[in-house]
């Protein structure tokens, strides 16, 4: 393993006391780069794998440590933080041996396992973003279909590393919430008829007994002012906030499966 002081990686923000990204307050990084495009991203600004700011390893351990008495863990997420690997691995190793730290990876799966092994095999837990529970829906909502984030799972499940599964709901790609006239559904058998997909993604996912949680995301609109900045087009700036009753229906039905 190479020195903590020459391993560097390209960080795009971090959170020194998060509580919505793995078990506890948490120091959350945010790494530059990812190679998806997906369409309800809400920080399009950590695409761009050359911006940022370059960091050791060493000076991020540094860091980190300034709070480990006011955390459980970190969590290392992006951007897709699996494209720099080594900087992971080597930072997650560092938390381990020198203050004993949680340490989640949250990841799309995109990166083939085989490339990434070193980071996730080091990780105490991954918190995995299933895009899609169809491969052409996923595509079509990304730019790629998910059989990389299904063999990071089966690896898991294999290994008996602790998943947390996150999923978002946005109506009319992952989520459908509508009759054929338009209006919302108004009963949950019609809910359930038209959201087949939701319903297998909940039946796979039931089979894996090392996933902890499932976390089903309603799609929001707070981060669609970064687009206009960064002058890309939004292909989902007419699409609307998931109606509370489908998001609970959601959820009873991952629940109940």
């Amino acid at each position: 393993m190479q020195s903590s002081d020459t391993v560097k990686g390209r960080i795009h923000s971090i959170e020194t006391l998060g509580a919505l990204d793995g078990p506890g307050l948490r120091y959350v990084i945010f790494m530059q780069g990812c190679n998806l495009r997906c369409q309800y991203c809400h920080n399009p600004d950590t695409w761009d794998p050359g911006k940022g700011s370059m960091t050791t390893v060493e000076e991020q351990t540094a860091d980190i440590l300034r709070y480990k008495n006011y955390i459980r863990g970190v969590t290392i997420s992006g951007g897709e933080p699996l494209l720099q690997h080594a900087f992971v691995q080597a930072l997650i190793h560092e938390c381990h041996s020198r203050a004993g730290l949680h340490c989640a990876v949250d990841t799309s799966g995109t990166v083939p396992l085989s490339a990434c092994i070193d980071a996730v095999e080091e990780a105490d837990m991954i918190l995995l973003d299933i895009k899609a529970f169809d491969d052409g829906a996923a595509k079509d909502l990304t730019g790629f279909d998910t059989r990389n984030a299904w063999e990071l799972l089966d690896y898991c499940e294999k290994s008996k590393k602790p998943v947390w599964i996150r999923h978002v709901l946005v109506p009319g790609r992952t989520l459908f919430e509508r009759d054929a006239s338009g209006e919302l559904f108004t009963s949950e058998e019609d809910f359930l008829e038209a959201n087949r997909m939701l319903r297998d993604g909940a039946q796979k996912l039931a089979r894996y007994k090392c996933i902890e949680r499932v976390d089903l995301l309603p799609f929001h609109k707070m981060g669609e002012f970064k687009w206009d900045e960064l002058g890309i087009q939004c292909q989902l700036k007419e699409t609307p906030e998931p109606d509370d009753s489908t998001v609970e229906w959601s959820r009873k039905l991952f629940l109940s499966t």
